[in-house]
């Protein structure tokens, strides 16, 4: 019972962060009162691509666990590889991320813009609400999902099949 709703938990936790690599403004949903700053970090590049790769590595941590639980409930040695697999990618991810994220703030930092101010801008941004913006999907938006998406199954793809091929 336990590795059932331990795959159902990863399919959840795994879909939602597949929705996040599509729509970064998905995220907007834990924190309502905060819509108008999430749509102003998916109005800034950066800030978007940064939300998908948050979406990517919350997917492959959802399918790392998934995997793990059906792998047990199924007794299946390969289930556990896939598993190891998605779990060193999420690592990968996690590490880049840290990575892109220091570069940011170095760029941040170098601009003059400090990050004592965050706190300030979320409450504004929480304050003034959404922006009134038409479309609210634009087409470079609409690019960079189909290919953050690509390359995320690209990804998942190459995991499942070294993976696969490591196995004794």
């Amino acid at each position: 019972m336990g590795s059932f709703i331990g795959a159902l938990i990863g399919a959840i936790v795994a879909t939602l962060g597949f929705l996040v690599v599509r729509n970064p403004m998905r995220l907007a949903v834990l924190a309502p009162g905060a819509r108008g700053y999430y749509q102003r970090m998916v109005l800034d590049t950066p800030s978007r691509n940064s939300l998908r790769l948050l979406g990517a590595l919350v997917c492959t941590l959802g399918l790392s666990i998934g995997t793990a639980a059906l792998g047990g409930l199924l007794k299946s040695s390969i289930l556990q590889s896939i598993s190891d697999g998605f779990l060193a990618l999420a690592w990968l991810l996690f590490i880049s991320g840290w990575v892109a994220g220091l570069v940011l703030a170095v760029v941040q930092l170098i601009r003059g813009r400090g990050f004592s101010d965050w706190f300030q801008i979320w409450r504004t941004s929480a304050v003034l609400g959404e922006v009134n913006v038409y479309p609210p999907v634009t087409p470079k938006m609409r690019r960079e999902a189909i290919l953050s998406t690509i390359i995320f199954g690209v990804l998942v793809f190459i995991t499942i099949g070294a993976a696969l091929l490591s196995r004794p």
